[in-house]
């Protein structure tokens, strides 16, 4: 077995020991889209309208996509960062920058650690959804796993930026909350894009995670997507990703 394979092996099973990493991961995105489901009043009418692509969808109809960024930006921006956090506070990067396994193998087994956590909370989410309210699968299937693609890229560089520099866990996942209740702002968990005022939508559709649900709710429903989202999210992957690797820190 590889040191990168053995690695991530533990770094799943130090996952899943973790209740708070399991929480935020696996079950605060479909908690929450079943709260909208069940508790808000009238997320399960037509929302109308004047384009009748979203005329007949209801309001929990938009909560699926947004439910599938949540996931993304839990594991994103507070389970990796307060990891790698950790895992600074106590020298364990430090003492593996001067093995042969290096350090560096700790943020790609984290990577996948985390991206199999994403896949897992997308499925639990739309089987959820699909059972309590009857939801629709994606229009445009390869369209929407592109966007997820790129969506986890832009994120996961958010969180390496946050990663980076926060010298232990608690900081780490503090920053990391303000950053996920902003991205749930954005996402418009509290608000879907559609419902939104123009002006906030227009802002909002300049945040990766913003980005991201706008593009995947057309997607989802209408089987397109503007180029705009793209660009955005790309710009925000390779800033976060560039400052991430000057300013990262071993120890």
């Amino acid at each position: 077995m590889s040191a990168l394979t053995t690695l991530t092996v533990t770094e799943a099973r130090l996952f899943m020991r973790n209740p708070t990493s399991v929480f935020m991961a696996l079950l605060l995105p479909s908690l929450l889209l079943l709260m909208q489901g069940f508790v808000i009043p009238g997320t399960l009418e037509p929302v109308g309208g004047d384009d009748p692509a979203l005329a007949g969808l209801r309001a929990i109809d938009f909560f699926v996509p947004i439910s599938i960024t949540v996931a993304l930006v839990s594991v994103a921006v507070t389970n990796y960062p307060s990891a790698i956090g950790g895992y600074r506070e106590s020298g364990v990067l430090r003492r593996l920058d001067v093995t042969p396994v290096g350090s560096h193998r700790v943020l790609f087994a984290q990577w996948m650690v985390s991206a199999a956590s994403f896949l897992i909370a997308i499925t639990v989410t739309f089987v959820l959804a699909r059972v309590a309210f009857g939801a629709v699968g994606p229009r445009n299937v390869v369209l929407v796993a592109v966007l997820i693609a790129l969506g986890t890229l832009t994120m996961m560089s958010v969180g390496s930026l946050i990663a980076a520099t926060a010298p232990n866990a608690q900081v780490a996942y503090g920053v990391g909350m303000l950053v996920f209740m902003a991205c749930m702002f954005t996402a418009g968990m509290w608000t879907p894009g559609p419902m939104m005022a123009p002006g906030v939508q227009r802002v909002t559709g300049f945040t990766p995670l913003g980005a991201l649900t706008q593009a995947l709710t057309s997607a989802w429903y209408q089987g397109t997507s503007e180029l705009a989202p793209f660009v955005v999210m790309s710009v925000w992957a390779v800033l976060c990703a560039a400052i991430s690797v000057k300013a990262f820190r071993w120890r």
